[in-house]
């Protein structure tokens, strides 16, 4: 009977093969024989395609030189050298002298037959050539068991009856010596994280500037805490096998979990070793987003996904470790995503099992939103849920709906695909998936309602998106800070009714921020500039987004985006609107994204040029009222506009542009609580003051003059509005 189970466990190594893979760390650990009696190989995270003969193997990378684990290493695999299938015969018969050698009672090395041990000499021989030709002549050998040595020789028998144990276990003896029950995993995540591996990722890191050499250290200390954490998991697993406490399906599907884990660890490491400094803070946010390890065990023992058919096992564990790692890849913003994508939704495609044809559409529609291209990923996304619905996978369906949701949000009207309203119309019977996947699908649900709320503010609907976005921070998850739902802590404050309640909120996103990705990284700025955009006052507004412009430049000078653009342009905004010729000058100099042409506009006028700044500015202007995302800054240039042609003293061109700045800033509903809208508001109401007649200029003066003096700043702006107000006309 044990001599089949090792034989069935070889012929799994045998499948993987056939079908391209070498596995590369088999071991007793990654084998369990299951209820229906089938031994199953398992823990294909090492895996890698197209084996090959003995005399045209591939030379093992830098990446993956060395890895595996020590014990059951050949010295080819252990050096970097040229492999080939022949490294998993060489731990296949390590794994099986070890289960013969150790077994008896006494405690004492038990004998080995002759003829096996003639079979594990030669597949551990040192070098390939001398092993067997092939997994199926190894097996074949090991199939002749001659029945009178097998009657002769109970204690053999009872040795080879004993590797059952061994594989259901994962306990070894090793040349006689015990070996500590599910002591595996330290080498298992070594062979990831090590001296050498931390060293190659500090010394890189620190040749990224001031925020790199800060975040090196901090980054190595969160990491190594991951990587013991990944260790406890996967032996606390491991254990509760060997209690009996979980079934062989549970304990495969949670092993593939703590693989995936793996994967998603080994790729941030080589990640952050290797990125440029423009995606320094994509790298960080992706090593702050590893998956929960310790969350494995629990969430695979409440899903209800089928495995894969026994033929195409070994190919699905190595594709979803590929699908681990691009998916932490696009956390990174890494570009090589994008095809590799496509080739794995290809190769998954192919296999024809659901449940991973839907996890590679996910990777590939999250890269296209991480990127900016959500028209390109909806297709996609829409295909994620579809095949995840066809594979019984419903965390993985409500993940690509929420994340298509999102896509939708953050599209102009034009670029609607024709069944967007219909995605959207299936919010309800999302939400009931979502409901019932129970605690471990917390992240999707907060997903979810955060991105519902997205949906509901981009069509105005404020009071919709409020409730959306309470429930997102009501989830556990949200409430235990991930780095990607902490986005909806701050949209809850965009439309908070209270100002008590919304800063509440904006302390608690930037704490939680600084707590996750560091008090520099441009997340943590970007909720700085958050607060200060809520700050009612001038003078502290204005000193807080300096502050926040500063730290830009000088933590993320090399990054491309348009955090730089957009606090330099709010702060040449308040820096013009108070007579600072000098600072507006130097910071709309900055300005470098969809509100250039306006910050030309101001150039413009600083220059004198006030006829060219009144069509610049009514240019930028219907360039960016289209978008509802753009809209306020659309009403910003009709505003400048208006503030130009009244300096030339064109008082009914002056009065249509801030009639049309008025007009647009009405239509934005869900920002009317906020400061920097009311500041626009009261400018354009003060302006309107002194060019229309009574009682109108008096209404828009007092109202005015009434948010200058709340906000603090503008004492002698609001008495000269109180002035007009009061005055008889």
């Amino acid at each position: 009977m044990g001599a089949r189970i090792y034989r069935a466990a070889g012929e799994g190594l045998a499948a993987a093969h056939a079908a391209g893979l070498i596995h590369r760390d088999f071991k007793p650990d990654n084998a369990i024989r299951g209820d229906d009696g089938r031994v199953r190989v398992l823990d294909f995270g090492l895996a890698r395609g197209d084996v090959r003969e003995a005399d045209d193997g591939t030379t093992s990378s830098e990446l993956t030189r060395g890895a595996g684990t020590p014990r059951y290493m050949p010295p080819e695999q252990a050096e970097g050298g040229t492999l080939t299938a022949a490294v998993d015969q060489y731990a296949f018969c390590v794994s099986l002298r070890e289960a013969l050698v150790g077994r008896n009672a006494d405690g004492k090395d038990a004998d080995v037959p002759g003829w096996i041990a003639a079979i594990v000499a030669r597949g551990t021989a040192r070098g390939p050539a001398a092993r067997f030709a092939s997994m199926p002549e190894l097996l074949r050998a090991l199939a002749r068991d001659p029945a009178t040595i097998w009657r002769r020789r109970r204690i053999a028998a009872g040795a080879l009856a004993a590797t059952a144990a061994a594989f259901a276990i994962g306990s070894l003896y090793a040349s006689g010596s015990a070996v500590e029950p599910c002591s595996g995993a330290r080498g298992d995540i070594a062979r990831v994280w090590n001296l050498a591996a931390r060293g190659q990722m500090i010394g890189h890191l620190r040749t990224l500037g001031v925020y790199g050499a800060g975040e090196a250290p901090r980054l190595d200390g969160e990491l190594a805490a991951y990587a013991a954490r990944w260790t406890a998991s996967h032996r606390a697993a491991c254990l509760a096998n060997e209690r009996g406490e979980l079934t062989p399906q549970i304990y495969e599907r949670n092993l593939s979990c703590l693989a995936r884990a793996r994967v998603s660890l080994e790729t941030v490491l080589d990640v952050l070793a290797h990125v440029p400094g423009e995606r320094l803070s994509n790298a960080v946010v992706a090593a702050r987003g590893l998956p929960d390890a310790e969350h494995c065990l629990r969430e695979t023992q409440a899903q209800a996904v089928d495995p894969p058919a026994q033929d195409v096992a070994p190919r699905a564990a190595a594709l979803d470790g590929q699908i681990a790692r691009l998916r932490m890849l696009a956390r990174a913003a890494d570009p090589t995503v994008a095809g590799a994508a496509a080739a794995m939704v290809g190769q998954a495609r192919a296999l024809g099992y659901a449940p991973l044809v839907a996890r590679a559409y996910l990777v590939q529609g999250f890269d296209l939103v991480v990127r900016g291209l959500p028209a390109q990923a909806l297709p996609a996304l829409e295909q994620a849920a579809t095949s995840a619905i066809d594979g019984g996978d419903e965390r993985v369906f409500v993940e690509a709906y929420a994340r298509e949701v999102f896509g939708i949000a953050t599209m102009g009207e034009q670029e609607l695909p024709p069944g967007a309203g219909a995605v959207l119309g299936a919010a309800p019977y999302v939400e009931h998936i979502a409901r019932r996947l129970g605690p471990a699908g917390s992240f999707e649900r907060a997903l979810l309602y955060n991105n519902l709320g997205v949906s509901r503010l981009s069509a105005g609907d404020a009071p919709a998106a409020r409730a959306w976005f309470t429930r997102a921070l009501d989830e556990p998850r949200t409430r235990d800070g991930d780095v990607e739902l902490v986005s909806a802590v701050g949209n809850l404050a965009l439309i908070a009714e209270r100002r008590d309640e919304r800063d509440r909120l904006l302390v608690r996103e930037h704490d939680t921020l600084a707590a996750l990705v560091g008090p520099d990284h441009v997340l943590t700025l970007d909720s700085e500039f958050k607060a200060a955009m809520f700050t009612e006052h001038a003078g502290a507004a204005a000193r807080r987004l300096r502050d926040m412009c500063q730290r830009v430049q000088r933590f993320h000078a090399r990054e491309i985006n348009g955090r730089l653009s957009e606090c330099a342009y709010h702060l040449g905004w308040l820096a013009e609107e108070r007579g600072d010729t000098g600072e507006a000058r130097d910071a709309m100099h900055m300005v470098d994204d969809v509100r250039k042409p306006l910050a030309q506009a101001y150039l413009a006028a600083l220059d004198g040029k006030l006829d060219a700044a009144i069509e610049q500015a009514r240019s930028a202007a219907r360039g960016l009222e289209n978008e509802w995302w753009n809209k306020f800054f659309a009403g910003d240039g009709f505003l400048f506009a208006a503030g130009c042609a009244h300096r030339l003293g064109r008082r009914a061109a002056a009065i249509d542009n801030a009639r049309a700045a008025l007009a647009i800033y009405d239509q934005l509903d869900v920002i009317k609580q906020a400061p920097y809208y009311q500041r626009r508001v009261a400018r354009t109401r003060a302006l309107l003051a002194h060019l229309v007649t009574a009682p109108e200029a008096r209404t828009l003066a007092a109202a005015a003059a009434a948010w200058y003096r709340e906000a603090g700043g503008y004492d002698a702006r609001a008495a000269e509005l109180e002035a007009i107000a009061t005055a008889s006309r």
